[in-house]
């Protein structure tokens, strides 16, 4: 089965609401990040993104050398638990359209899962049950689906 943490590949980039939003999208963009988390000690206090970046900074002609991130980032923050299944995961990115998922343990963040590499996974998944069945359905048309690597073995 699946995992949360197998499928975290964005990596967990956080600040503290007093930076400036040049200082934390300077970073993001060192770590091509699409977010960051904001933590109050050790507890997600916020999440700052693109679009907040794009919708609350650029659009409202913020300067971004002199906004706190603080004051601009998202504070109603869904995240969910390392364990949490895949499904609940799916259905807080589509309902909550959203492309960035928090993940913690026992409260504490500890990854970021996008939307990129979730449906990435899901893709593969699928790759992987269709080339399965295709090879299946093969079998049952008594025809061996590798008889063109090595020979048809007496056939």
């Amino acid at each position: 089965m699946v995992s949360i943490e197998s499928i975290m590949h964005t990596p967990l980039v956080s600040a503290d609401g007093d930076e400036t939003v040049a200082e934390v999208a300077r970073r993001m963009g060192d770590a091509g990040v699409g977010c960051v988390v904001l933590l109050e000690g050790d507890a997600v206090a916020g999440i700052f993104t693109e679009r907040d970046l794009l919708t609350q900074v650029v659009a409202k002609g913020r300067e971004p050398d002199k906004t706190r991130v603080g004051d601009v980032a998202t504070r109603e923050v869904l995240s969910v638990e390392v364990g949490a299944p895949l499904r609940e995961c799916a259905t807080a990115l589509r309902d909550r359209g959203i492309r960035h998922l928090p993940v913690v343990e026992n409260g504490r963040p500890v990854g970021i899962l996008s939307a990129r590499d979730f449906f990435g996974e899901v893709a593969e998944g699928l790759e992987k049950f269709i080339e399965r069945a295709r090879y299946d359905e093969a079998l049952r048309g008594d025809v061996d689906p590798y008889d063109h690597v090595g020979g048809s073995y007496g056939r």
